[in-house]
């Protein structure tokens, strides 16, 4: 039988740690740290950067280590009001058991009862943290708990981190990638909304193929180290709608356009500017180099998990459209699976995209920093086209809203494609296969070198839009865009 000391002990220790964990979540503790880390990842991205001369270093750097002292007397100022809440709540509980406060003061130095407290602290922790999740049922698995935003800060905004956990990955796997070999890889791209992630979806779901999923986040540049973390012992998740509200339900196991992160860190500086995305010129060999070896590591770690040495790799990135020569370069036995829809839906559901993103993006400033990350900027606030095909950034933010815009960037960037690679890309018509789901699946199961029959199972899941007419879309829909989108068609598989 616990004794009356032992109950009591008992009593303020979860009184005083239920509080403290309530007050943990409901003071800014994690925007406090943020606080420290942005400011400290920008200070080291600015030492390290060759582009910021030395005076200008001089300029920012106090201020810098300035931000960084206020954040952190705030973030010490919190922890001594935790500190001093949880003292004065132990006290008074036990002072309602005991009627001693010399009493209360010795069991609260005992090692076994610190102990107690700090189990009964996590345990609660855990629990509010469930109890927070189940509030958040519906939404789309995109969104994030304040400590997933933390975490996702440190491993994808700041240069230097990525870098920095590439290197270290590098050299816990150089003794596994020696006899890893690439072949036939395949990647879906195109422009989006084309039906590239249910072909991504489709080609995955057939086991033969290992891709980045929502699993490897965030630290996606260390694929070998993170990946090895996380594939264990954790079950497959729930499937939730996706942010873009399309009935694509995605889980922790959903494949999805992940490694742009590696193409930002190392040839972001190569793409981005003039207000839009622009194709690679040139060869990078420094950059491909990476790239295989990073490929490489991602596919040893696969194969080891799964037990399945013949495992391809997949990889959908709309992005790829801008590289898609250093992907031959890189891999020359690539098979690049571009999908295409008739232009007046794909224009209509990328402005309806656009909508739907900058009404998310105005309540939602981390959803904006996390398609950032991931080089998304395909609508919503950060909208940057590809400048292809003499296509131009809008000027006015009104022109965006316009079904011509996204018509005529259609024509650019599909027209564009047609010319450079008419003929090294599988051209996949989306209408097609949604009309004809089982011989259109058959025939990309033959194109990317599987059985006839390996994406079968898919095609029951295939299910086109529901037919909307779009006369204000009709009425300035031109010739320059009907003759890309029958060209398209004769070339389709």
């Amino acid at each position: 039988m616990p004794t009356a000391e032992t109950w009591a002990i008992l009593a303020a220790s979860t009184a005083a740690c239920v509080v403290v964990v309530e007050l943990f979540f409901r003071l800014p503790f994690i925007a406090s740290v943020e606080s420290v880390n942005r400011a400290s990842l920008r200070a080291l991205d600015t030492v390290r950067s060759p582009r910021v001369s030395d005076h200008w270093k001089e300029k920012v750097l106090p201020r810098y280590a300035a931000r960084i002292l206020l954040a952190s007397l705030k973030l010490g100022g919190l922890l001594l009001l935790c500190g001093a809440v949880f003292v004065a709540v132990y006290f008074a509980v036990g002072w309602l058991w005991m009627r001693d406060l010399v009493m209360v003061s010795e069991t609260l130095g005992r090692a076994w009862v610190q102990l107690g407290m700090l189990v009964i602290g996590v345990a609660w922790a855990i629990v509010r943290a469930r109890l927070g999740q189940r509030g958040r049922a519906g939404r789309p698995v995109e969104e994030h708990s304040p400590s997933s935003m933390m975490l996702h800060r440190l491993a994808l905004g700041s240069q230097s981190m990525r870098e920095f956990a590439f290197a270290i990955d590098g050299r816990r796997a150089r003794a596994a990638i020696e006899n890893v070999k690439v072949e036939r890889p395949v990647y879906v791209t195109g422009l989006a909304r084309a039906g590239t992630t249910i072909v991504l979806e489709a080609l995955y779901a057939s086991g033969r193929f290992a891709s980045f999923t929502y699993r490897d986040m965030p630290f996606i540049m260390a694929p070998y180290t993170w990946g090895g973390l996380t594939g264990r012992g954790r079950g497959k998740g729930e499937r939730r709608e996706r942010a873009h509200g399309d009935r694509i339900q995605v889980g922790l196991d959903s494949p999805e356009a992940f490694e742009e992160v590696f193409w930002t860190t190392f040839a972001g500086r190569d793409t981005t500017g003039g207000g839009g995305l622009q194709p690679v010129a040139g060869s990078n060999p420094d950059v491909i180099e990476r790239y295989r070896a990073y490929i490489r590591r991602f596919l040893a770690r696969a194969r080891r998990h799964r037990n399945a040495p013949s495992l391809r790799y997949l990889a959908k990135d709309n992005n790829h459209i801008l590289r898609l020569d250093w992907l031959r370069e890189a891999f020359p036995d690539a098979i690049i699976v571009t999908p295409f829809r008739d232009p007046v839906s794909h224009a209509a559901s990328l402005l309806r995209q656009h909508q739907r993103f900058l009404a998310r993006h105005a309540s939602d400033p981390f959803g904006l920093e996390y398609m950032d990350w991931l080089g998304h900027f395909e609508f919503g606030a950060h909208h940057r086209p590809f400048l292809v095909g003499g296509h131009r950034p809008a000027r006015r933010s009104e022109e965006l809203l316009e079904p011509r815009y996204w018509l005529e960037y259609w024509a650019s960037v599909y027209g564009d494609l047609l010319e450079r690679h008419g003929d090294a890309v599988a051209w996949l018509d989306y209408g097609k296969l949604c009309r004809e789901p089982a011989s259109m699946l058959a025939s990309l199961a033959s194109l990317v070198g599987l059985e006839t029959e390996a994406l079968a199972p898919w095609a029951d899941q295939v299910s086109a839009p529901a037919p909307v007419e779009r006369p204000e879309f009709e009425a300035v829909v031109s010739d320059r865009v009907r003759a890309v989108y029958a060209a398209l068609q004769a070339r389709s598989i």
